[in-house]
């Protein structure tokens, strides 16, 4: 039969066990947090970095357009119609800025989130199945 002096040790221990335990998930669920959002800001880095290069290739290659067009039509019209060109590019991105922006960004972003939880669901349908 086990002493009084007995329980209490052992409850010490689990009490200590827990505790332990609980203080492991914290810094799980600190890291797991952190890895997260340093995914999300690289991502994030990456697609400025794409936009100001698609932005600067898309004003050179438009500006060169502007000259080829300039002896035909004139610079003044083919700068105007560049002009054009970028206006119809702003108002496509502002009419379509769900479904070409905030969707895409929104499903890359969630997708990040539970792609762990995902594979996680994955391999165990795998060895149950």
């Amino acid at each position: 039969m086990a002493t009084k002096s007995g329980y209490i040790n052992s409850f010490t221990q689990l009490f200590t066990e827990v505790k332990d335990y609980l203080k492991l998930q914290g810094d799980y669920v600190k890291i797991d947090i952190v890895e997260k959002i340093t995914k999300i800001l690289s991502m994030l880095l990456f697609i400025l970095v794409v936009l100001v290069l698609a932005m600067g290739l898309l004003f050179y290659l438009l500006f060169s357009l502007a000259y080829i067009l300039g002896p035909e039509i004139g610079f003044v019209s083919s700068f105007a119609i560049i002009a054009g060109i970028y206006l119809i590019l702003l108002v496509v991105m502002v009419i379509f800025r769900k479904s070409l922006i905030i969707n895409p960004l929104l499903r890359i972003i969630v997708g990040m989130f539970y792609e762990e939880e995902k594979i996680e669901t994955e391999g165990n349908e795998t060895d149950n199945g």
